[in-house]
This record gives C-alpha cells, sequence and structure tokens, in this order.
C-alpha cells in the first residue's frame, strides 16, 4: 500500500472512523439547515455541502437558530477537535508502543493518540443524537 512508516492498524482504524463520524455529521447538520429539506433557510444544500467544516462553522446564527445552541457549540468544538487531528504532523513519539501524531497549539502540544480520537468519536457520537432529537426522530 505505502513504504511510507504508519503506526499500528487500530490508530489507523480510528484515524478513519474519526473523518468518517465527522463527515457524517457535518452532512447531517447542512440536512438540516439547507432550504431544500427544511425550507427555513435561504442557503441550498448544494452551497452549503461545498462549505469546509470551519466555513460551516462560521454560520453560527443558522445552526443556532435552527437547531440550538448546544448543537452549535459541540459542533464548534468538535470542527477544532478535528483540525487537531487533520492537521497534526507523524512523528516518532511513542505512546503505548505505538507511534503518534502530534499536534502544535497556543497551549503546547497535543498527542493524537487513541484516547484522543475515542474521545472525538464520542462527541460526535453526542452531536449524532442531539440533532436527531431536534428533527423528531
Amino acid at each position: 500500500m505505502t513504504r511510507q512508516l504508519t503506526t499500528d492498524k487500530e490508530l489507523l482504524h480510528l484515524l478513519g472512523v474519526s473523518q468518517w463520524v465527522f463527515n457524517s455529521n457535518c452532512s447531517f447538520i447542512v440536512e438540516m439547515i439547507d432550504k431544500e429539506h427544511h425550507g427555513k433557510s435561504e442557503e441550498s444544500w448544494y452551497m452549503l455541502n461545498k462549505l469546509t467544516a470551519g466555513r460551516l462553522k462560521d454560520h453560527k446564527k443558522l445552526i443556532t437558530k435552527l437547531l440550538n445552541d448546544e448543537i452549535y457549540q459541540l459542533f464548534s468544538e468538535l470542527v477544532d477537535k478535528r483540525n487537531s487531528i487533520i492537521h497534526s504532523i507523524p512523528t516518532g513519539k511513542m505512546v503505548d508502543d505505538y507511534a503518534v501524531s502530534i499536534y502544535w497549539d497556543k497551549n503546547g502540544t497535543v498527542d493524537i493518540d487513541k484516547e484522543y480520537l475515542l474521545d472525538f468519536i464520542k462527541g460526535n457520537e453526542r452531536l449524532c443524537l442531539l440533532v436527531h432529537e431536534v428533527r423528531g426522530y
């Protein structure tokens, strides 16, 4: 598959699951705020779906109005965590016998380890449940 050094299979699996659930939630939020599905917004599904997660996050008033503030706040936190995951740099740092990526933020470094990814996945599960609750089923 690649000649590049990778980490263990479980961490790679968690990276994939993290991206999948995050993308699913972005799509779910777009569905809930676009004019074609619910007629409560001037924004079309097509235009909203083209946005990066950060640009979608910029629609705070719309998300808060049509969903709620709790959903927006959690989504905003998950966008920041997702950025940490995606923009991290693979290193030789070992945690529990596997190599991790590191992300540098204003507070120092963040290890993108299995615990971080599992927490991110759980946060996405919570977000999905909150949006489903607003949807009504």
